[in-house]
């Protein structure tokens, strides 16, 4: 996914939500994570850019960007996304975890009209994308999650 101020819900991103969908079902964990890693780490380090721009306030850093895009940055949580991060850090099974990454993105088919993820969004997403990293790695041994953490040109 390319740096960017914010995470645009574009062609590339809706192909990398579906296929996650469809990396979910199969429940190939390493396969998944790798995934993860890959196409949605830049969550992490966008979440703390918005902090810095919070701190600082965001009207300079998205001047150059339409209104309806800082309408979309400025959306809060729907109540069902706000459920899922509750659920991603109480349920007790691990498909309820693993799943919840995917379904507060669908966010009830909504993912399809917005244009940008928000910066709530993004504060949320990228804790629930920590718990399912957690959960992904649990149980194994420190071996299994060295082998699951190496880049590929690594192996």
């Amino acid at each position: 996914m390319e740096e960017s101020v914010f995470i645009r819900y574009d062609e590339t991103f809706i192909r990398r939500y579906k296929e996650l969908g469809t990396l979910i079902e199969e429940g190939d964990k390493a396969k998944l994570h790798r995934f993860l890693i890959e196409n949605f780490d830049c969550v992490f380090k966008l979440n703390q850019v918005y902090w810095k721009l919070a701190a600082g306030g965001y009207e300079q850093a998205f001047t150059q960007v339409g209104e309806d895009v800082r309408r979309e940055l400025a959306r809060p949580l729907s109540h069902r996304q706000y459920r899922l991060v509750e659920q991603a850090f109480s349920a007790r099974e691990e498909e309820d975890i693993i799943s919840s990454v995917w379904d507060f993105l669908n966010d009830c088919d909504r993912i399809y009209e917005k244009k940008v993820m928000s910066a709530a969004e993004v504060n949320c997403f990228s804790l629930i994308l920590e718990e399912v990293y957690c959960c992904l790695v649990r149980g194994l041994t420190k071996e299994e999650q060295a082998a699951r953490f190496a880049h590929p040109q690594e192996e």
